[in-house]
């Protein structure tokens, strides 16, 4: 189903004042047709596909200010990896990282709020800022009236010259934090290590019998993992690795958790297909993934559990370029998907063209209690003169 979601709203203005410090701040109140198989057991069959879900509305959260990487005064041109999650005041929070260009040691993450089930959105705030790093990704968990914010921090860039380059510049610098905010959002906890030498980008789920998972993975593409709390976030540990077969990639996970108990985890690989493994255990272990019989692009996808038990798949249908950006429904825990829906796209750049890259890519999903669901994503402009991305979100009717 085509219904390109072009923005109606936008409501991208930047909001200065920055709420990082212990305690303070707040955000204030291509592919059409037919379905795809997702095997799961040998012999079980969906008897017919979902319905493809359909846009109710669009809108603007975040527009770049300025769009030239080497601009001294450019601090949020590019913007990408939103992740968004409804608090427990029913208000939606959405986040992504902000910068002149990716991994910017000026790079920060942004967030922004919205009263009205993603109609308009609050001008955007500094949520994280660690001075001379890049902080990236940010992540959520819904814990009832507590939500957790994770995200990751490090440097790639080796200049200035640091002293203990080894261990303060590329992956051995990198650790995940978590903080908190148990007043929807108005205050936050301060930073602590969850994990290092590792990274966080989809949102994490609180299963059906109290655990926490947050979905990580390591050294850029070499396994997934979760971190899990089994004590209400005191305390949090990796349990299991996810590679691939011959190593093809495991980058990015997402997972849900199916109406059987089991957990299903999807992977960002680099051969053009998705990736899924099972975990029976509650995340503890992992099966050896498989491949499934959908296309994929090398780019973070999204899957969600719908309070009804339904799967969301939203991902890029391509082998090999991000665009379009679709939304598929499954009925019986991703053994089959329904027709998706295109939520965006762009035109691919010709061989002659100065633009080398556009893209509409990184969903999240968060659901309302209407049982609406918003979707937000990124679409990013590079060129060698020019490099922007926007933050996008659409309210879907499933």
């Amino acid at each position: 189903m085509k219904a390109n979601c072009e923005s109606t709203r936008d409501h991208s203005r930047l909001n200065r004042r920055s709420f990082v410090a212990q305690g303070g701040g707040a955000i204030l109140a291509g592919v059409s047709g037919g379905f795809s198989s997702f095997p799961f057991e040998a012999g079980q069959r969906a008897a017919i596909p979902a319905r493809a879900p359909n846009i109710i509305s669009c809108s603007l959260i975040f527009r770049h200010p300025a769009c030239d990487p080497y601009d001294r005064e450019n601090r949020h041109g590019f913007n990408h990896a939103p992740s968004v999650t409804m608090l427990s005041d029913g208000r939606l929070l959405a986040a992504w990282f902000s910068a002149p260009f990716e991994a910017s040691v000026q790079q920060v993450i942004l967030a922004s709020s919205s009263l009205d089930g993603g109609v308009s959105w609050t001008p955007a705030e500094v949520l994280q800022d660690f001075p001379r790093l890049s902080d990236f990704d940010p992540a959520f968990i819904a814990d009832g009236r507590r939500t957790w914010f994770f995200f990751s921090a490090g440097r790639w860039i080796r200049w200035p010259f640091l002293r203990d380059e080894k261990n303060q510049v590329g992956v051995n610098s990198y650790r995940t934090y978590s903080r908190y905010s148990d007043d929807s959002g108005r205050t936050w906890s301060a930073p602590q290590v969850a994990g290092s030498k590792m990274f966080c980008r989809s949102n994490g789920i609180r299963l059906s019998t109290g655990e926490l998972l947050l979905p990580v993975y390591f050294d850029v593409g070499d396994s997934a993992s979760v971190l899990k709390s089994s004590d209400g976030g005191a305390t949090w540990s990796v349990r299991g690795r996810v590679t691939t077969p011959e190593r093809k990639e495991a980058d990015e996970p997402s997972i849900a958790e199916l109406n059987s108990g089991r957990i299903m985890m999807v992977l960002r690989t680099g051969d053009g297909h998705l990736w899924r493994s099972i975990s029976r255990d509650k995340g503890d272990t992992w099966l050896t993934p498989e491949k499934t019989g959908l296309a994929a692009v090398n780019s973070s996808h999204n899957l969600f559990r719908l309070q009804d038990g339904r799967l969301l798949l939203t991902h890029n249908p391509s082998p090999s370029h991000r665009t379009p950006l679709t939304m598929r429904v499954s009925d019986d825990d991703g053994r089959t998907w329904g027709e998706p829906l295109t939520l965006a796209e762009v035109p691919i750049p010709g061989p002659d063209e100065e633009v080398w890259n556009r893209q509409v890519s990184y969903p999240s999903v968060s659901q309302l209690r209407d049982g609406t669901v918003i979707v937000v994503w990124t679409k990013i402009f590079l060129s060698d003169a020019e490099q922007y991305g926007d933050i996008h979100s659409a309210r879907i009717r499933v």
